[in-house]
C-alpha cells in the first residue's frame, strides 16, 4: 500500500478535503496521525462521530468493498463489538461535555466483517482540539495479530486500484458474479452502470499522464460522494468506472444518473495554467434473476456506454435501446469464432472470374474471396465476420491466412499442369499500414515459387488514402517484384480524383453502385462512362463491379469498359480441387 507523504497527501487531494472541514485550519499534529498511519485503518469524523474520511484499509478490514462513506454516523457505520458481541461504545461526545474526553485513548474490541468473521482489532481514538474546542476525532483500526494485519494489507492490494482505491475490474466482476448467484429465484432489481470519462486522452495527451492520474482521482471521490449504501464502485479500465446500484429501478437509476452528471459538470479539473471540464458517457443495463453473467453484464453495459459516447458527450445509453450496441454485441462474439476458424482450418477461399468484355469474356483472372466454415458445416458469409475482424484488428491474420493459402493452391496448380490462371487479393487497411507486410508477402511468394506476374492485390480506395505513405510503399515494393495492382471501390469517396495520381495502379475498379443501375439512371451511366474515359487517359484498365445481367454487360463493352464481374458473369464458387496434399493455413 502507499505511505502517504504531506507532499503526495496533497496531491491526491486528502489534505485539501479535510483542511475544508475545519474551517480552513488542521493541526500539524493531526495531519500526521492521519497520514503516518495509513498502512492501518483511519478514520476521521467530526466532532458529532460523522464521517469525513476513511482510508481505504477500512474497507478490508470490515470485510465492506463500499468502505465507511462521508457524512455517515460512526455509531452506526462501523460494526465494532465487544467479546459479548455487544456494540462497542467508543464515547464519543458530541463537543457539548467533551473536557473530560483525553486527548488519546485505546480500545480492544471486534470488527464484526460482513462476511461473518469476528477480527480483532486495537482502536486508537484521537481527539482533534483548537484550543479548548473539541473538533473531531481520527481513530486508528490496528488488528491485533500482526499476520493478520500483513494479509489485509495484501488483500487490500491485490483487489483495489492502486491510483483510486476503488475496487478493481476482477473485484468488481466477481462482486457482481456473487450478487448474481444471490439473486438467483429473487424478485431484486439491480443497475449496472458503464462510465466512460469524456476528455481524458486529451488530458493525458496535453497535460501529462500525471495530470491523467490526478483527473481520475479527483472523478473518483466524486463519484463515490454519489454513493448509496451498499452500491459498488469499481475503476475497470484506464478511463472508466462500473457503478452497481444494489436494489434499485429504473427510475432511481435515473436520478442517481442525473446527480452523477450534474456532479461531474460542476467540476473543474485545474492543472498548472489549464482547466479542463470532464463529462461522461454513461452505458446503463438491468440486472435481475435472469440476467446473464456478470462479464456479459458488463460488456452489454460497456456496448451501451460506446453508444452514449459516439452521440457526443454527457450521454447516456440504457442497454436495449440502441441498434448500434447491439450489433456490436454481436459482432464481438465473433472475435473467438475468427481465431478458432483460423486455427482449425475452417477458412475456405472462394474466387470469381474476371472477363476481358472486349475479347468475348475471356476469363482474364480472378478474384479471390473469403468465407468461413461453421462448427455445423454451413457455410458463412463474409459479411458477418469481416466487420468484426476488422472492428477488432485481426483482419491481419485473415490476410496472412489467406495469401499464405492462395499462393499455395497456384503453386498446385503450376505443379499439376494445370492452366496458371492469375488471382486478385484483397488487402486491407490494417495490412496496407503494416510496414512489414509487403516483406511477409514477398516472402511467401518466393517460397510458393509462384510467378508475381500472376498475382494482383486489389486494395480500397480509402484504405489506401487513410495509409498513403504505407500504401505507396507496399504498392512499390511488389510492383517492383512484378504483381500488379487495382484499386477498389473508385468513385465512391470524394477525394478519388485527387489521390488517383499519387497512386500507380494497374486497374480501376468502378465502384458496383454506379454500375448497377446504370441502365434506368442516367447520371450512374456519366458516372462509369467518365471513369472509364479519365482511366483510359492515364493508361489504367477498368473493371465494372456488379455486372448483373447480358444487357449491362452489352452497355458496358459498348461504352469501352475493360474488364467486368458480377452475378451476370458466374458467381463466386469454391476453388477447383487439384490432387495434392492440402496447404497447411498456419499463421505466423
Amino acid at each position: 500500500m502507499t505511505e502517504f507523504t504531506p507532499k503526495n497527501a496533497t496531491y491526491h487531494g486528502l489534505l485539501k478535503e479535510v483542511d475544508a472541514l475545519y474551517g480552513g485550519s488542521l493541526s500539524p499534529a493531526a495531519a500526521e496521525l492521519a497520514l503516518g498511519e495509513v498502512a492501518d485503518g483511519v478514520v476521521v469524523t467530526d466532532r458529532h462521530g460523522r464521517i469525513r474520511y476513511s482510508n481505504p484499509l477500512v474497507s478490508e478490514l470490515c470485510g465492506n468493498l463500499v468502505g465507511l462513506l462521508p457524512g455517515q454516523l460512526l455509531a452506526g457505520s462501523l460494526p465494532l463489538v465487544d467479546d459479548g458481541g455487544a456494540p462497542l461504545d467508543l464515547n464519543l461526545s458530541n463537543g457539548e461535555a467533551a473536557g473530560n474526553i483525553p486527548s488519546r485513548r485505546e480500545l480492544r474490541g471486534n470488527i464484526h466483517r460482513e462476511d461473518g468473521e469476528l477480527l480483532e482489532v486495537n482502536v486508537v481514538i484521537h481527539s482533534l482540539r483548537e484550543g479548548v474546542n473539541l473538533e473531531g476525532y481520527v481513530l486508528v483500526l490496528r488488528p491485533t495479530s500482526e499476520a493478520r494485519r500483513i494479509s489485509s494489507r495484501l488483500s487490500w492490494q491485490s483487489s483495489h486500484d492502486a491510483l483510486t482505491h476503488l475496487p478493481n475490474r476482477q473485484t468488481f466482476e466477481h462482486t457482481l458474479q456473487q450478487l448474481l448467484g444471490t439473486d438467483a429465484g429473487s424478485r431484486q432489481h439491480h443497475i449496472l452502470l458503464y462510465l466512460d470519462v469524456y476528455q481524458f486522452k486529451v488530458v493525458n495527451d496535453t497535460l501529462g499522464y500525471n495530470a491523467g492520474d490526478a483527473l481520475l482521482i479527483a472523478l473518483a471521490k466524486i463519484l463515490t460522494r454519489c454513493l448509496g449504501k451498499g452500491d459498488l464502485l469499481g475503476r475497470v479500465g484506464s478511463d472508466e468506472f462500473a457503478l452497481l446500484l444494489r436494489d434499485c429501478t429504473l427510475e432511481e437509476a435515473k436520478r442517481i444518473v442525473t446527480r452523477l452528471r450534474e456532479a461531474v459538470n460542476g467540476f473543474v479539473f485545474q492543472w498548472e495554467d489549464s482547466e479542463t471540464r470532464p463529462a461522461l458517457s454513461i452505458g446503463a443495463v438491468s440486472v435481475d434473476a435472469h440476467a446473464p453473467p456478470a462479464s456479459q453484464l458488463l460488456a452489454s453495459a460497456n456496448d451501451a456506454c460506446s453508444a452514449a459516447r459516439d452521440q457526443g458527450r454527457n450521454r447516456v445509453k440504457f442497454f436495449g435501446d440502441s441498434r448500434k450496441a447491439l450489433e456490436k454485441r454481436r459482432e464481438s462474439t465473433w472475435l473467438a469464432e475468427i481465431h478458432a476458424a483460423i486455427r482449425e482450418d475452417r477458412l475456405l477461399l472462394y474466387r470469381q472470374p474476371v472477363v476481358a468484355l472486349q475479347e468475348k469474356n475471356r476469363v482474364h483472372h480472378y478474384e479471390v474471396l473469403v468465407r468461413m466454415q461453421g462448427r455445423d458445416g454451413d457455410v458463412i458469409s463474409p459479411g458477418l465476420f469481416l466487420p468484426a475482424a476488422e472492428r477488432y484488428g485481426i483482419i491481419d491474420d485473415v490476410d496472412r491466412w489467406v495469401i499464405r493459402n492462395i499462393f499455395r493452391y497456384m503453386a498446385l496448380e503450376q505443379s499439376s499442369g494445370a492452366a496458371g490462371f492469375h488471382y486478385a487479393i484483397n488487402i486491407s487497411g490494417i495490412s496496407l499500414g503494416d510496414e512489414y507486410f509487403a516483406d511477409f508477402v514477398l516472402q511467401e511468394l518466393t517460397e510458393a515459387g509462384v510467378a508475381p506476374s500472376r498475382v494482383q492485390f486489389e486494395i480500397t480506395e480509402t484504405s489506401a488514402i487513410n495509409n498513403l505513405d504505407r500504401a505507396l510503399v507496399f504498392i512499390h515494393k511488389l510492383r517492383a517484384a512484378g504483381c500488379s495492382f487495382a484499386l477498389d471501390d473508385f468513385g465512391r469517396g470524394a477525394s478519388s480524383l485527387a489521390y488517383l495520381r499519387q497512386l500507380p495502379v494497374d486497374y480501376l475498379k468502378i465502384d458496383g453502385s454506379f454500375v448497377r443501375n446504370m441502365l434506368e439512371d442516367e447520371i450512374d451511366s456519366a458516372m462509369v462512362s467518365t471513369v472509364d474515359h479519365l482511366a483510359k487517359r492515364m493508361g489504367i484498365s477498368t473493371i465494372a463491379e456488379f455486372a448483373e445481367t447480358p444487357e449491362l454487360l452489352e452497355k458496358l463493352r459498348l461504352m469501352g469498359v475493360d474488364y467486368a464481374q458480377g452475378f451476370g458473369i458466374a458467381a463466386a464458387a469454391c476453388l477447383p480441387e487439384i490432387s495434392g496434399p492440402r496447404p497447411s493455413s498456419t499463421v505466423n
